[in-house]
């Protein structure tokens, strides 16, 4: 799906769930802006798993601070190649929709390869 064909959206749909679908659509079809998202949501699974202890740098920024570009920024930037820019709870439903999206992907990766090691171990002797 093209970024043009997607930029004749009425502002007024972002919160349809069909148009972020779209947005998350148009986001898997740019390569390098997909794998930012993948690594985001597999650093977002770190922190949560890291969240009984909090992670903080020399200055005492939070970890997940020190992540560049953050979800946020990249959610806007694509929002606003598509359509200028809109509000920020939007913006919201937009990163979360981006980090469902990748997380659904990468937990699919996991099971289609823990399927993958499985049949392996079967001997054909």
């Amino acid at each position: 799906m093209s970024w043009a064909r997607l930029n004749t959206f009425s502002k007024a749909d972002f919160p349809d769930p069909r148009s972020i679908q779209q947005i998350v659509s148009a986001a898997k079809a740019d390569a390098g802006f997909w794998l930012m998202v993948n690594e985001r949501e597999m650093e977002r699974r770190t922190l949560a798993v890291n969240a009984l202890t909090t992670v903080r740098s020399e200055v005492g920024s939070p970890a997940a601070e020190r992540l560049t570009p953050s979800i946020a920024l990249l959610a806007e930037e694509l929002v606003s190649r598509m359509f200028g820019t809109c509000s920020t709870g939007t913006l919201a439903n937009i990163q979360e929709a981006l980090l469902q999206a990748a997380g659904a992907e990468l937990r699919d990766a996991q099971l289609q390869n823990a399927g993958d090691s499985s049949s392996s171990d079967v001997d054909d002797g």
